[in-house]
């Protein structure tokens, strides 16, 4: 009935406590008669505190994307321990675009698409889906020069709060596909489906209900309105590694034209184990 709660970023373990580091994107107070702040991760995991007044946690709120804490939390996803990391943010490899002109690639063919999916490598690993997301598209791009989308769903906090459900988003390449004369767009999530996707018969794996999910042009067409409807979807190009991207883009315009090497890297190593070196065009390589 519920197992589709367990399909999103990352698996969580069955039994005992789990650790994990990370920044908070931001946190949901309760109202009444509920009592249980959400805190929402940049991992995309939800997990739940009955200490909303606890004054870590409302400091962290103010240094919500500078600073790294470890969570620690039990198997109903109930915050237990947080620990500050005192690793302040990497600086990220951006620049400034007033006018950025990313024209996806048009696979020629379903046939085609469907190659490049059987190809894409998965690791089977409790992963990120952002990490997995990243490795496929560069990967894709570095074979066969393919300039891919990602796609975004975003679940909404009166979702998360009626099914306990635990992410808040999840991301996954979307890719543009001459089909009988029309270009079709067809999501390439390889962990959870045998081919290529429709939208909508993606967030159906996800989502309980089947609800229709609006596409919304901006993140903070979501992130303004975070109590209605059950869902929204984002579109945005292959170099985008989280939602904080978004996030940056909208409010100060910053844009990444290019992958960021230090997110690829970080991809290679949660969601396949691997260490990669990357030449001067980008093109990178593995070392196991």
């Amino acid at each position: 009935m519920f197992s589709f709660i367990f399909l999103l970023c990352m698996s969580l373990q069955v039994f005992g406590n789990s650790t994990i580091k990370a920044r908070i994107s931001s946190i949901d107070y309760p109202l009444p008669p509920e009592n249980e702040t959400l805190i929402f991760l940049d991992t995309g995991l939800v997990i739940k505190t009955r200490k909303a007044k606890d004054f870590l946690i409302k400091k962290a709120l103010n240094e919500l994307s500078h600073h790294e804490y470890f969570f620690t939390f039990n198997q109903n996803r109930e915050l237990i321990e947080m620990k500050s990391t005192q690793n302040r943010n990497t600086k990220v490899e951006l620049l400034f675009f007033n006018n950025f002109d990313y024209v996806p690639t048009t696979i020629e063919s379903l046939a085609l698409t469907r190659k490049y999916f059987r190809e894409a490598r998965y690791y089977d690993k409790e992963s990120q889906c952002f990490n997995r997301a990243m490795v496929w598209t560069y990967e894709w791009w570095r074979r066969h020069s393919l300039r891919s989308n990602k796609i975004l769903i975003f679940f909404t906090r009166n979702y998360i709060r009626r099914y306990n459900f635990e992410w808040w988003f999840h991301i996954a390449p979307l890719v543009n596909v001459m089909d009988e004369g029309v270009v079709k767009e067809r999501v390439m999530d390889i962990k959870y489906s045998n081919g290529p996707l429709p939208i909508k018969a993606w967030t159906d794996l996800f989502m309980k209900g089947n609800p229709d999910c609006p596409i919304v042009d901006r993140y903070s067409d979501y992130a303004d309105h975070p109590y209605e409807g059950d869902c929204y979807l984002q579109r945005t190009h292959m170099y985008t590694y989280q939602p904080a991207d978004l996030q940056m883009y909208e409010a100060w315009g910053y844009q990444k034209n290019d992958f960021a090497l230090k997110e690829v890297q970080q991809a290679y190593r949660e969601a396949m184990d691997e260490i990669v070196t990357i030449d001067e065009e980008g093109r990178g390589h593995e070392i196991f």
